[in-house]
């Protein structure tokens, strides 16, 4: 049996594209990380408005899906996570952002873990899954 490309594969392939063009048109560059997923998808440089290297790197991470969820207010899209990404990420020595795709309307929204985390103060320890919340008004799409 020949190995599949799946809906899935497609989404995240389509999800990365996404995400890499408005980090390019942002004047930022993003380096991919290879087919190997720990965690992160890729890392974000930044530059100054002098096309200096500005010495701020993110971490990103994607969540592609063809379903997204949202809350029943329908101010944030939700997404599921797990304690063992979310405690990864939380505990980074530099920022994450985590970046969901929604592959029906080609359109994606992003938090920022570390403020989140510092924000509502959750317990790393006494979660098992996580549903994280993504408003609405925070936009990673080309306008």
């Amino acid at each position: 049996m020949r190995k599949l490309r799946t809906r899935q594969h497609i989404i995240e392939d389509l999800g990365y594209n996404h995400a890499e063009r408005v980090i390019l048109y942002a004047g930022y560059t993003i380096n991919r990380y290879g087919q190997n997923d720990y965690g992160y998808d890729g890392m974000i440089t930044t530059f100054n408005e002098k096309g200096e290297v500005d010495y701020t790197q993110m971490n990103m991470q994607l969540k592609s899906t063809d379903n997204i969820k949202q809350t029943s207010d329908k101010l944030f899209y939700l997404v599921d996570i797990s304690k063992r990404d979310l405690q990864l990420w939380c505990y980074c020595d530099v920022t994450v952002i985590l970046i969901l795709y929604d592959a029906q309307k080609e359109r994606a929204f992003y938090i920022n873990i570390l403020d989140l985390y510092k924000k509502d103060g959750f317990d790393l320890e006494k979660i098992g899954k996580f549903h994280l919340s993504f408003p609405k008004v925070n936009n990673f799409s080309l306008i």
